[in-house]
């Protein structure tokens, strides 16, 4: 099925009309063409997510997170119940947690967590395309003519005098849905900034005065009709000939799209396909990495798999970190080479756990002593003792703070100011907790 039939075909008539007369969700920017893609049934979209969502073996809930916009908060808080649950993925559950909730499929609300090319937004491929095409058939009235539940009323324009192209282009559709004509709006503005306005809905077909008079009243939200409803060179409205088309100008500028087949995502049912397909994807390989480090770790490098953890997971333990005590183990050398050691001593503030796997000897190494001397120093309880350090190695005060220092240190107003004192950059470590202490920090400002 070529993907335009596909997008018409699943359109969701009630939710779309909703939101078009909300004009939700993207604020009125364009011509409706993405509140058209957000109404589209698509259950292998969805299914597609909560697959890779599933078996990637990460945080859902920071995943989701990461694609909070201001359109899909409904859609994420079903996304985070859905697996709170630990929802079989299915139709029926879909339906429960999704469509009942008037969401029709996730990637075009920026909640694609894999690649779905019906919907990217890379420039290099069909999406933008795709939005562009449903962009003129909402201006030429074809989404109206061909999705279920509507007709075309009638077209229509308002174009003013003087220099610069601005045209608001009329369409009216009824609805089955409540039996009424809707008038709406689309604003072409010369500099690409188009604009929808849902106008109102009428019990029968208005006409041309009609049409004028709420127009007028809706100049409010009209900018441009507003300051220019002297200046009107013409307001018209028709009905097309027959079926309403796109023009031939439209046809040649949307030719790829017009033939884009609809890609139809396989679904994975067990994580040994899913990670097969997916082995080459970094966040599922270094998932998997950590999560089955006795069937997946090689060669690779552990030192930025280690970092990178403690970065995302900042309140976990070594000892709880499955993939560094696999590592630690007989099987490999890692426990007993001191310059891997110092590479990954300064990745969580958990001195203790990480040494409990690292054998003394180890530990005497001259350099990697050194080091765990530094940062046993540097957790004493002991605040004069500190600030003794502190006045003792000025010159290298920023560096100690930067690397061994640990966080509760700059969220203590007595070791703040003394450090600061010393070299003002230490401002810029300053602890969030501290920060909210205003009265501390206009006395650091002054």
């Amino acid at each position: 099925m070529k993907r335009i039939d596909f997008i018409i075909k699943n359109l969701q008539s009630a939710s779309f009309l909703k939101d078009i007369k909300n004009e939700h969700p993207t604020g009125e920017l364009g011509w409706g063409e993405e509140v058209v893609l957000k109404n589209v049934l698509d259950y292998n979209d969805i299914e597609h997510q909560l697959t890779y969502l599933k078996y990637f073996y990460g945080d859902i809930n920071k995943e989701v997170d990461k694609k909070k916009n201001a359109f899909n908060h409904s859609a994420q808080k079903a996304l985070k119940d859905f697996f709170k649950k630990n929802n079989l993925i299915n139709k029926k559950n879909i339906d429960k947690y999704f469509v009942r909730r008037h969401i029709f499929n996730l990637s075009s609300l920026n909640l694609n967590f894999t690649s779905n090319s019906n919907y990217e937004r890379d420039e290099l491929v069909d999406n933008f395309e795709t939005l562009n095409l449903l962009k003129d058939y909402m201006l030429h009235g074809i989404v109206f003519e061909k999705a279920k539940d509507f007709s075309l009323s009638f077209l229509g324009s308002i174009s003013f005098k003087g220099s610069g192209h601005y045209v608001y282009y009329i369409a009216c559709f009824y609805s089955k849905i409540d039996n009424k004509h809707h008038l709406m709006l689309m604003f072409l503005e010369e500099d690409g900034n188009d604009e929808y306005h849902y106008i109102k809905s009428f019990k029968t077909l208005p006409n041309l005065d009609q049409v004028k008079s709420e127009v007028d009243k809706s100049k409010s939200k009209l900018l441009y009709y507003r300051y220019n409803s002297n200046s009107i060179k013409d307001f018209s409205i028709y009905k097309p000939k027959g079926k309403s088309t796109l023009p031939n100008w439209s046809i040649k500028e949307n030719k790829k799209v017009l033939k884009s087949k609809r890609v139809e995502n396989k679904i994975f049912k067990d994580e040994v396909s899913f990670y097969s397909h997916y082995k080459n994807d970094t966040v599922v390989e270094t998932n998997y990495l950590k999560k089955y480090p006795e069937k997946y770790f090689k060669k690779q490098n552990p030192i930025w798999l280690i970092q990178e953890h403690f970065r995302e997971n900042p309140n976990q333990k070594f000892k709880k970190f499955n993939f560094y005590k696999y590592i630690m183990g007989d099987k490999f050398n890692f426990k007993n080479d001191p310059k891997f050691i110092i590479e990954i001593i300064h990745s969580k503030e958990d001195l203790e756990g990480l040494l409990s796997f690292v054998p003394l000897k180890t530990q005497q190494d001259k350099d990697l002593a050194e080091e765990i001397r530094i940062l046993k120093m540097l957790r004493t309880k002991d605040k004069k003792f500190l600030i003794k350090i502190f006045n003792t190695n000025k010159d290298k005060l920023y560096d100690l703070a930067t690397s061994y220092m640990p966080k509760y240190i700059f969220n203590d107003p007595i070791l703040v100011a003394e450090m600061t004192k010393i070299d003002t950059n230490i401002i810029s470590l300053i602890g969030d907790k501290l920060k909210k202490n205003k009265k501390f920090m206009k006395k650091i400002w002054e």
